[in-house]
């Protein structure tokens, strides 16, 4: 049974690499690039900043966030739904997770999951994650007809949320697949202000039209993915897909949302060394992601755990402008309604310009 798992997981990752290559290679002409606009294309040097609602691309929780985001081979913790569908697989019972990121200027990530174990039928997950803007903003547009030039119109109040439905199962002792359907919902401004857009029209007597848009929209997304336990000294490996989707259409331009190839491993130190511990252990943790608006980036991160109660976390996101260090911890309590898990991670921004990163979240396996 091991050489055919293996044997599917390398077909599938070498088709994993080939998509998110090969897929960008366009320009918004879609004329293909040739010479040297080609190599740029492969080496990523113009998909910056090129995605719609990226807050699709984050992830949740503070203890993956606390080892900088390398979560592909969680298992057994809903959390792992923002991360890769097939950890589900590995709940024993039932998991549940909430948390809450103070995110950059104000904003706010709030976030939560829920799995359930159901035997021979598989693993069932429901995720929900709200973007929060802040307090509104006052909105006004240009009106000649009074004294201060302008009008008010409202207030500005944007959102988004991704609401998602997942399934998971484990093939075998060692290998699991899952995926996870998502409805993502987008509102630049809010239910009391309307974008206006002017246009020529010969039939108006000014010669000019406008007309009122909501910068409302919504689409269907979808992640995959697997995990693979190797059998030697507890090294894993897992690959996914993030949000498979279509394309988000403003007024004059369109952007795909976050698309994103992600590889990691995970293993335990002790257990590699051949020198097991039973009251201490250090999970190691390394995730490779190709994004679709971002060249390359690696997630290192590391967990270490005192009686499965106490845990202390640490982890560097490369290649990012704003991201980097993130250091956590966590308490693990065993209570009548389950095991009940607090944590909190730092992440460092590296940049004077916005506040570190504060993260907080609970949650019960029972």
């Amino acid at each position: 049974m091991r050489k055919p798992l293996i044997l599917l997981f390398v077909l599938v990752l070498v088709a994993s690499f080939a998509v998110p290559i090969y897929g960008q290679i366009t320009r918004p002409d879609d004329q293909e690039p040739t010479g040297p606009g080609r190599f740029d294309g492969l080496l990523d040097f113009n998909r910056r900043g090129q995605s719609a609602m990226s807050f699709l691309g984050r992830g949740a929780g503070a203890r993956l966030m606390g080892m900088a985001d390398a979560g592909i081979a969680i298992t057994g913790d809903a959390s792992g739904l923002f991360y890769n569908p097939a950890s589900i697989a590995y709940v024993e019972n039932r998991s549940v997770m909430f948390g809450n990121v103070n995110w950059l200027l104000d904003t706010s990530i709030q976030s939560g999951a829920f799995a359930i174990n159901l035997g021979n039928l598989g693993t069932f997950g429901l995720s929900a994650m709200y973007f929060n803007y802040g307090d509104p903003i006052k909105a006004t547009e240009i009106n000649a007809t009074v004294e201060a030039g302008y009008s008010d119109i409202g207030e500005l109040n944007p959102s988004e949320y991704a609401l998602g439905l997942a399934y998971a199962r484990q093939i075998s002792a060692q290998f699991s697949v899952g995926a996870q359907l998502k409805y993502a919902h987008q509102d630049l401004l809010g239910s009391a202000v309307k974008s206006r857009i002017a246009y020529q029209d010969p039939d108006s007597p000014t010669g000019w039209a406008q007309e009122s848009h909501t910068a409302r929209t919504g689409l269907i997304a979808f992640d995959v993915g697997t995990i693979y336990n190797t059998g030697f000294r507890d090294l894993t490996l897992a690959m996914s897909f993030q949000n498979f989707g279509g394309t988000v259409e403003y007024e004059r331009d369109a952007f795909d949302i976050p698309l994103t190839f992600k590889f990691g491993m995970t293993g335990e130190l002790f257990t590699m060394l051949g020198s097991e511990m039973d009251d201490m252990g250090l999970d190691l943790r390394v995730d490779y992601l190709h994004p679709i608006d971002w060249s390359e980036r690696v997630h290192l991160g590391a967990e270490y755990s005192l009686r499965n109660m106490l845990f202390l976390r640490g982890g560097y996101k490369f290649n990012y402008s704003s991201e980097g260090l993130t250091l956590g911890g966590g308490v693990n309590i065993d209570m009548p309604v389950g095991s009940v898990r607090v944590d909190y991670a730092y992440k460092g921004t590296g940049d004077s310009l916005f506040n570190a990163v504060h993260v907080y979240s609970i949650g019960i396996d029972f």
